[in-house]
């Protein structure tokens, strides 16, 4: 049976060379020209085309695709489904190419099923918008089957037209989490901190103490949005510290805690702070490992990124 199956791939991936409407050839580039690029497959130059009229044998079916969320610059995002063939191609609508990806692995629910799993890498220069992903499966005669069409939202997340935004982003499902330290101006031994537990930089209400006015909550900075929390996945992968009004002057510290990989090997993120203006306050690239999520998840946790000083 496994014989079978890796003859079927052979002759599957030498018809792959001449599909999708053209003479297109699996190509000797390594396809970084194209906006989409695919872990373990052979680039194809040429668009692939959306038939999905085609009545080939090769179906695709049980497609997985996370979210349909997507940010220019993403890395491992996990793509797997079946098709009645042995291999798949998947590529961007009117891109520099598409990508062959083998399937080798027998599906033992479906009849002449093959199981395909793959990883993508969005380019940093794709646009911003809806981008039309496709697959099409082959069979191993070199028959294309019908298109399988997924929409795709292209975006970048970061706010902007505000005095300062702090941005953590990061690209696998993992739970991440952005923390904030800020000065106090009501009692500067005592800085405040913002992360997913205390999202508004305001110092907490004391009980008999003077009240926290509509106008004070409108004009302190907060977090946005606490993603994949507990890892119940919400695709964003993203998480913003706004100041509504100029911040106030003194120290700042960025910090990224790891409560949960969620299953992911790691997470490679990015924090930045930025004025409104553009100027770039701090920038860090990092990585979250297994090891970055020991520990208690509280305030003051998390690796240190960087820190700023507003005058």
């Amino acid at each position: 049976m496994r014989r079978a199956a890796i003859s079927l791939l052979a002759t599957s991936f030498a018809a792959s060379a001449a599909v999708a409407g053209c003479a297109a050839s699996a190509s000797p580039e390594s396809g970084i020209t194209a906006l989409l690029r695919v872990s373990n497959a052979q680039f194809v130059e040429g668009a692939l085309a959306p038939d999905t009229s085609a009545t080939g044998t090769a179906v695709i079916s049980g497609v997985s695709i996370n979210n349909t969320n997507i940010y220019p610059g993403e890395e491992s995002f996990p793509l797997s489904g079946t098709v009645a063939g042995a291999t798949v191609l998947v590529g961007l609508e009117n891109d520099a190419g598409y990508w062959i990806v083998p399937a080798t692995l027998i599906d033992q629910t479906t009849a002449g099923g093959f199981d395909f799993t793959t990883q993508l890498t969005f380019s940093p220069l794709m646009p911003i918008g809806t981008q039309t992903l496709i697959l099409r499966g082959v069979a191993a005669d070199g028959t294309v089957g019908p298109a399988q069409i997924y929409k795709l939202n292209a975006a970048t997340l970061v706010p902007t037209g505000f005095p300062l935004v702090v941005t953590l982003q990061w690209d696998t499902e993992a739970d991440l989490d952005l923390h904030v330290v800020i000065p106090n101006v009501a009692d500067p031994t005592t800085p405040i901190e913002i992360w997913a537990k205390h999202p508004v930089g305001l110092p907490p209400p004391v009980l008999g103490g003077p009240p926290i006015y509509p106008d004070q909550i409108a004009n302190a900075p907060y977090l946005d949005f606490d993603s994949n929390a507990n890892c119940v996945i919400d695709g964003r992968r993203q998480e913003n510290v706004i100041f509504p009004v100029a911040p106030s002057p003194g120290d700042y510290i960025v910090r990224v805690d790891t409560p949960s990989l969620c299953g992911q090997p790691d997470a490679q993120w990015t924090a930045s702070a930025t004025l409104m203006d553009g100027t770039s306050l701090g920038f860090v690239q990092w990585e979250s490992t297994d090891a970055s999520t020991r520990g208690a998840h509280v305030a003051g946790s998390g690796i240190l990124a960087f820190d700023f000083t507003i005058q």
